[in-house]
């Protein structure tokens, strides 16, 4: 089996990724090379993909020998969680790791990483065939535990990603389903059959490891099991005219839809991490979004730009939406951004900037880093009594409708290309918005 199978299948949805096959890197614990299949980095997600064929399995048929054949199954599946474990164990080992290749019998370095730099780190062991419900039940395995404490370990088959690259489009939708699916997989006790039924649970429920959780919740139940979750995925391939059907999508507002396509298309560093947030949502918190949204966008002609936070104390999302064309003025969309995160004692905000036209065009969307300050003094003084403002009862209920007066475009301070960019991203302005 190719180790390229999975970048391979699921291009599109991993646009513009960092894609290393047969990585090499020396074992920090037994000092000898160890070898890796496929190393995926795209934004601040790290995918590793162990691929593993499984004749032994197919030899023994589960029919006559189902002892041996589930015996072959757990192989494939410990190999390959034994070979990401150790992977996981170096990127833990540093701040920064050397990765190599192996070039005409030579180690040759070929990128360095930084575990910190990921927010999401998902270990996939890959198989040709398909092993239901086996595979999914293999994180019973007391040797199968989350990888460094925290990342939890899924197995699928290629069959299972071609279902995926056309159930999950775009990128933003195939890095949360992983996610979700990744919380599923370190609920133990909690079972579905199979991946399609995994997608479907998605597709229908959104985070529905939160309804599995919660199904655990007090020890009342020993085990979960759900069946027909696949029914959507099914149904969907029912037919001749499968290939030109309408997918069954998750029931997300236009208007939310609209900004996810344009953090999509922009592709900013971060874009998953928002893209995540607002998929987060339930459908109330998703119909709120939208309607702050609508209801702001509609003002634009009025006013050049709009900002809200939603989501409460936990994470809240900071939106701020500008006319299009209009020069940004960072300082001011971050003073605004930390005030709310004061206001709201907020310990992370999830930012979120968007060029819009009243007409519902949304031009571009990226993710930005609020800065939260930690205590007030003379240079933040202004930030703590905007947040003040803003804690008043009559504002708190939805911060902020604001209809202040920007700057005129041809008077707003104008960035250096070699500047600190304002994002707060601490990169350069010309290698991140100023691009």
């Amino acid at each position: 089996m190719s180790e390229a199978a999975f970048a391979d299948i699921l291009s599109a949805q991993l646009p513009g990724a960092k894609v290393l096959q047969e990585v090499y890197y020396k074992d920090p614990t037994t000092k000898q090379w160890s070898e890796n299949d496929t190393l995926i980095l795209i934004d601040d997600v790290l995918i590793l993909v162990e691929a593993k064929a499984g004749a032994a399995a197919t030899i023994a048929s589960p029919e006559l020998d189902f002892g041996r054949h589930a015996q072959s199954v757990q192989d494939l599946v410990l190999k390959a969680h034994q070979q990401c474990d150790r992977l996981f164990r170096y990127l833990d080992s540093a701040e920064e790791v050397p990765l190599y290749q192996r070039i005409d019998g030579k180690y040759q370095e070929c990128g360095r990483v930084r575990r910190s730099d990921y927010r999401v780190l998902v270990p996939i062991g890959l198989t040709v065939e398909s092993f239901s419900p086996l595979a999914t039940f293999c994180k019973e395995l007391p040797q199968v535990e989350p990888l460094l404490g925290q990342h939890a370990f899924i197995s699928l088959s290629i069959d299972d990603l071609f279902v995926l690259k056309r159930f999950l489009p775009t990128p933003g939708f195939f890095a949360h389903y992983l996610e979700v699916r990744q919380s599923v997989a370190r609920i133990r006790r909690a079972h579905l059959f199979d991946e399609f039924d995994h997608l479907g649970a998605y597709l229908t429920k959104n985070r529905f490891d939160h309804d599995l959780a919660e199904q655990l919740k007090g020890g009342e139940a020993n085990m979960v099991l759900w069946d027909g979750m696949s029914e959507i995925v099914d149904k969907f391939f029912e037919g001749e005219d499968w290939e030109t059907k309408a997918l069954p999508m998750q029931e997300i507002p236009v208007e939310v839809s609209k900004i996810l396509d344009a953090l999509d298309a922009t592709q900013e560093s971060g874009w998953l991490s928002a893209e995540s947030h607002i998929r987060d949502f339930g459908g109330e918190g998703k119909n709120n979004l939208a309607k702050m949204l609508i209801d702001l966008r509609k003002t634009l002609t009025e006013h050049p730009f709009r900002y809200f936070s939603l989501g409460g104390d936990a994470d809240p999302l900071f939106v701020w939406i500008q006319q299009y064309n209009r020069q940004v003025d960072w300082t001011q969309v971050n003073n605004k951004a930390s005030a709310v995160a004061v206001a709201l004692k907020a310990k992370n905000v999830i930012g979120v900037f968007a060029e819009v036209s009243a007409d519902g065009v949304y031009h571009q969307a990226k993710s930005f880093a609020v800065q939260i300050p930690t205590s007030q003094t003379n240079e933040n003084a202004h930030i703590y009594e905007d947040a003040s403002r803003m804690s008043q009862p009559a504002r708190r209920m939805m911060l902020n409708r604001s209809g202040q007066t920007a700057p005129p475009a041809n008077k707003a301070k104008k960035t250096g290309r070699n500047e600190p960019c304002p994002c707060g991203s601490g990169k350069k302005y010309k290698k991140c918005h100023g691009r």
